[in-house]
This record gives structure tokens, C-alpha cells and sequence, in this order.
């Protein structure tokens, strides 16, 4: 099930964020079809785009503008043997204005100049093109989610980044569909479990009674038993079985969380101390339990085994929720405020980043691989009560002593190969502190040091289900390899 475009296979344009993503795309769909086929199937470049003077113009600028942002972004300049242009971020956002000015519906250079002005700070600018950009591609789902993580980012309007996050859910149902008649066989298992789960308390959705039936056929399958050790495949449905999984597929649903009384985080936690044993533990990784309020922690628990929000999937046969995409609620957002007020020191000079949750199969005894983030500080919460959990001395997080080198690119210490992380790891005689997993307990550490989800067994229900929810604050700067 894809709930967004699907752009060619460009497997080695891999970078840190979908919007750089998207404008490396753009570069690539300006020179060459845009028949979506893998980078080694391309076809020769279109003579059609460089008829005339306009169109020419057009190409030449945008082509000029996103090769700059590229340099800018991903691809360090070797001043060895070139020279490097000293503002290639200002350098691309003329080229886009320039194609702007030639064709002003241009809905790709208003979403990438929207992007630029939202790095330079400029927040209502951005948001000024991220508008146009879905003035002329309404079902743009880049320039939504950009409108709502800039209002997430400021914690100033909690209504609109709410609202706006739900837009980019939505819109996400609008466009959904199957690609190639197909579905993850680990996505419709949680799908139909997660319907179970509705039903069982009285939520009335679009097409619920329908896709549970087939749902359950498909999985009964006996090429689809549970213990298929090919369940990352996709399961080829035929015309009638995705007539009747679409209705439910097409819907978004949110659960609305009660108000909080008093507090999200625990109130009866001295925070101070927990600030200072931070800063005074030599290796810059705490655990703190109880966490949550218990009101707070129950709420948060029901909105994500209700909310139809877990559309991102991942190899590992785990799936994903961002703050931007629906993972979002006045609970979400007040932790990071009460986090920012009552650890000042940590959090109060740094900027909420992304949110996201993570959901595992249970049967899946693997987590995310050994990796790095670009923030300052990382805060890992788990939400699973500890009677689903077969192994209380494992299930929880790994995190190495040892900071993402400063000249790795976010491709190297983020999305590279786990062989060169664990070979630095052990060149570096790096310690690993392992957190044991435990319900309503968050991991907070150096978001510079690598870190990896140790191996989980719990139980195979949809609410034994392991979820762990991360808050990433303040941004690392990470110097360009020479």
C-alpha cells in the first residue's frame, strides 16, 4: 500500500530528508522522461523540453538551482581541485525565482524555494510558497507537511500544527492506492489486527467489517502463514479483493485525546535533578522512569492503537508514524513545551525537530539497525506495558559512547551500511550502554552517539505490540568531508 507518490528507483540519490529528496528528483525529471523506471532503464534526455527560448529558460534555471541546493546540501565540494561557490543555498533560490518568473504555477520551484527560506529562518515566507506550491498541486504532500512542521517546530499555534498535520494525513488517504496490486504482507497483518481492535470497541469506520473478512482471507493463505520468513514480500491481491480493502484503506481516522488535568511529564519527578544528572553523567546517557503522567501515558497508548496513522513501512517489517503525517495531538506537542519549561538546560535553547513513533511485529525479534541522528539531544520514550514483553532483561535500546565522526555525512552515519558503523565502533573501543525495556520508560542521550534497538521478543498481539516514540531537539552541525 503506497500513500504517496512513487518516485523512481534512484538508489543512489539517498539524502537526509525527503524535501532534499524531492529537489534531486526534480534535477533528474527536468533531463531525463519522467516514466518511472529505475535509474539504470533511463531514457536519452528530452529534446522536446529545449524547443523554445521560454521552456529553455525555464529548465536551464531550475537544472542551475537544484544543482546548487545539491552542492549546498549533500555533495561536499572538493576545493582542492574546484572552486566552490560561496553561497550555494542564495545561488539556487535566484535560479528558482527566475523560474518563477517565467512560469509563476511552477509548483516544484515554489516548493523548493519555500524550503530554502524555511533553512534560512525566514518561517512565513516559506510558508507563503509552501501555499503556492499547493495552490498549483493541491495533493502536494511535501508542501503540506512543510506548512505543518514549521508550526510544530515554533510551539507557538498548537491548533494549526495540529491541523495541518492532519491535512497531510488526509491528503495521504486521498491519494492512496495500490502499486502493482500489491500489499506488505507484515502492513496488512497490523491492518487487520488494528481493525479487530476498532471494532472490538464500537468505532464505526468506512469499509471496517468488509476489509477484516478479507483481510483475514488473504492471511489465512497458507503462502501467507505467520511464519513465512519472506513476509517482507508483497502479497498480489486480485481486482476484487482491492475493491473491498480500499474503503477502509481510504478513510483516516484520529483518536481525540482527553484534556490532561495537570501534567504530561510526571509531576512528581524532580526535573532539576534529572537535568543534572545529565550533565554530570560522564557518558551523557540517562534513563528516567515513570516518565509520563499516568493520565498522560494512557491517553497517548489509546491514540496510537486507535489512530490510522501508521503508513510508513520499513524493511524490517516494522512500521512508521511522523509528527508531520498525523502523529500529533495537544498531548504530543505539551510534552515538548513541559520538556522545554521544566529541563531548560537540555531543551529550552533548542528547537523541537521531528517527532515520529515506531511499531514492531512481535514477531519480527529485530528493531532498527545501528545508526546516528542530527540532533542535539535524543529523547526515547516505550509505551508497551511490560506484561507483553517475553524478555524483561532485553527489548530496549543500545547506545554506543562513541559520536558520529563530525566529517560523516548524515548518509554515512545515518543510512550506511551497519559493517563501517561497527567497524568505527570498534576502532574507537566504544562502550555500549544497554537500557532494558520498560514500560513508561525514556532513554535520553547524546542524539550524536550511535545507537540501535536491541533484540525484542513480545508477545504476538496487536496490544502487546512494541512502541517506542522518539523527540529529537536542537540540530548538529556536521562539518563537509574535504
Amino acid at each position: 500500500m503506497e500513500f504517496h507518490y512513487s518516485y523512481p528507483d534512484i538508489n543512489h540519490f539517498l539524502f537526509w530528508s525527503n524535501k532534499t529528496a524531492n529537489i534531486a528528483f526534480n534535477w533528474w525529471r527536468e533531463i531525463y522522461s519522467p516514466k518511472k523506471q529505475p535509474i539504470n532503464e533511463m531514457v536519452k534526455p528530452k529534446k522536446k523540453a529545449f524547443s523554445n527560448p521560454p521552456v529553455k529558460s525555464l529548465s536551464l534555471n531550475i537544472i542551475s538551482a537544484e544543482l546548487k541546493y545539491i552542492t549546498a546540501v549533500i555533495f561536499p565540494v572538493d576545493t582542492a581541485t574546484t572552486k566552490p561557490d560561496k553561497n550555494p543555498k542564495i545561488s539556487a533560490k535566484n535560479f528558482y525565482q527566475k523560474a518563477i518568473e517565467i512560469n509563476p504555477k511552477f509548483s516544484d520551484a515554489n516548493l523548493n524555494l519555500g524550503i530554502i527560506f524555511e533553512e534560512f529562518g525566514e518561517f512565513q515566507k516559506a510558508i507563503n510558497y509552501y501555499e503556492k506550491a499547493l495552490r498549483f498541486e493541491p495533493d502536494s504532500i511535501n508542501a503540506q507537511a512543510s506548512i505543518s512542521n514549521i508550526y510544530i517546530t515554533q510551539l507557538n499555534n498548537l491548533e494549526k500544527a495540529i491541523s495541518e498535520s492532519y491535512k497531510t494525513l488526509k491528503m495521504q488517504y486521498k491519494t492512496s492506492k495500490f502499486i502493482n496490486q500489491r500489499i506488505s504482507l507484515y502492513r496488512l497483518k497490523h491492518d487487520v489486527q488494528q481493525a479487530e481492535y476498532l471494532s472490538s470497541k464500537n468505532y464505526k469506520i468506512d469499509g471496517i467489517n468488509k476489509f477484516q473478512k478479507i483481510g483475514n482471507q488473504i492471511l489465512s493463505r497458507q503462502e501467507n502463514g505467520k511464519d513465512n520468513a519472506n513476509s517482507n514480500e508483497k502479497v498480489l491481491l486480485n481486482q476484487k479483493e482491492i475493491n473491498s480493502l480500499l474503503p477502509f484503506y481510504k478513510t483516516s481516522y484520529i483518536y481525540q485525546t482527553s484534556k490532561i488535568s495537570k501534567s504530561c511529564i510526571n509531576p512528581l519527578k524532580n526535573w532539576q535533578e534529572v537535568e543534572e544528572e545529565y550533565f554530570n553523567s560522564p557518558k551523557q546517557i540517562i534513563y528516567i522512569d515513570n516518565f509520563l503522567s499516568d493520565e498522560a501515558i494512557k491517553e497517548l497508548r489509546e491514540f496510537c492503537l486507535v489512530s490510522k496513522i501508521w503508513n510508513i513501512e520499513y524493511k524490517d517489517k516494522y512500521l512508521g508514524a511522523t509528527s508531520d503525517k498525523g502523529f500529533i495531538s495537544s498531548i504530543h506537542l505539551q510534552i515538548a513545551i513541559e520538556l522545554k519549561q521544566k529541563l531548560p538546560k537540555l531543551f529550552g535553547q533548542h528547537i523541537l525537530g521531528k517527532f515520529w513513533a515506531f511499531k514492531y511485529d512481535t514477531t519480527l525479534g529485530k528493531g532498527i539497525n545501528v545508526h546516528a541522528d542530527f540532533a542535539i539531544h535524543n529523547l526515547n520514550f516505550w509505551i508497551t506495558p511490560d506484561e507483553y514483553n517475553n524478555d524483561k532483561n532485553a527489548g530496549g535500546l543500545k547506545v554506543y559512547d562513541a559520536p558520529a565522526p563530525e566529517d560523516w555525512s548524515f548518509q554515512q552515519y545515518n543510512r550506511n551500511t551497519t559493517d563501517q558503523i561497527y567497524k568505527f565502533l570498534n576502532d574507537n573501543n566504544a562502550n555500549c550502554t544497554n537500557i532494558p525495556y520498560k514500560f513508561n520508560r525514556a532513554v535520553l542521550f547524546n542524539s550524536a552517539y550511535f545507537h540501535e534497538t536491541d533484540k525484542i521478543n513480545f508477545k504476538d498481539e496487536y496490544e502487546a505490540r512494541r512502541i517506542n516514540i522518539t523527540y529529537l531537539f536542537g540540530n548538529r552541525l556536521v562539518k563537509k568531508a574535504k
